[in-house]
């Protein structure tokens, strides 16, 4: 992978929290798969394994708050390389119109304006002795998704902004701002991975992926919780829209990438 790979970086690697993610990854990169849906298996049990880890205290607060993330993140990005046949960068100080630096997980190019970008979000965690008194079944999926959709939309503006006010060119956004979106680069999509723990919580995700998809190239989201609810089985992925699918999202992606 050409970008750099955050589940086996400098210092992450030695975590015991991180240890399903450094293995699935590596699997997962000796591999030639190309869809998510073909490392679907793979990606429950990791989770389901990093989840254990959380329940037991092994993991720490590091290892809770970026580890699913940065996970995601890695396997998104390799995949959408083997898909497309492009190499996929991290770029950091990309200007925006009001804020000077913004950082960039998944991009492409390496150099220049950018033009194709990948946000990964991935939410959902179950309780922990960090938080007993967290509900049984943990943090609702849901319940970060509308600021994390918000800052995402935000940092997409804000680079699009800039790349209008740098065109000298008068493009800059009409009262018609999904139009502006969707025609200005550079081409932005939202990718989430997110556990659920209940019927509700899984509505209202799907609802925070279709708010996203309004905003962006599309919204591809890959939801799993207990079968049936039940705790005490094991994780199944969540029936969503075809419209947010994630697989389906993706594909858009690598098709859009080849074009470029």
């Amino acid at each position: 992978m050409a970008r750099n790979v955050k589940t086996i970086g400098t210092g992450v690697v030695s975590s015991p929290g991180r240890a399903p993610f450094v293995s699935a990854l590596t699997e997962i990169a000796a591999g030639s798969d190309t869809s998510f849906r073909a490392i679907e298996a793979r990606f429950l049990q990791t989770m389901a394994e990093f989840d254990d880890l959380v329940i037991g205290g092994v993991a720490n607060s590091g290892d809770r708050n970026n580890g699913k993330g940065d996970f995601f993140n890695d396997v998104i990005s390799l995949l959408l390389e083997r898909g497309s046949g492009k190499a996929l960068h991290t770029r950091g100080s990309i200007p925006g119109l009001l804020f000077e630096n913004h950082s960039l997980d998944v991009a492409y190019p390496a150099t220049g304006t950018v033009l194709l970008t990948v946000e990964t979000k991935a939410a959902g965690v179950p309780r922990h002795p960090g938080n007993p008194n967290q509900h049984v079944s943990g943090r609702p999926g849901s319940a970060d998704l509308e600021k994390r959709i918000k800052e995402a939309a935000f940092k997409d503006i804000d680079i699009k902004g800039e790349y209008a006010r740098t065109l000298g060119q008068g493009g800059g956004a009409t009262s018609d701002l999904r139009s502006w979106l969707g025609r200005t680069p550079p081409r932005n999509w939202l990718l989430l991975s997110v556990r659920v723990r209940s019927q509700t919580d899984l509505d209202k995700t799907i609802k925070f992926a279709h708010i996203a998809s309004s905003w962006f190239d599309g919204c591809g989201l890959y939801a799993y919780g207990h079968q049936g609810w039940d705790l005490s089985k094991p994780y199944e992925a969540k029936k969503v829209p075809t419209t947010v699918e994630l697989d389906r999202i993706m594909h858009d992606v690598s098709t859009a990438l080849r074009s470029l």
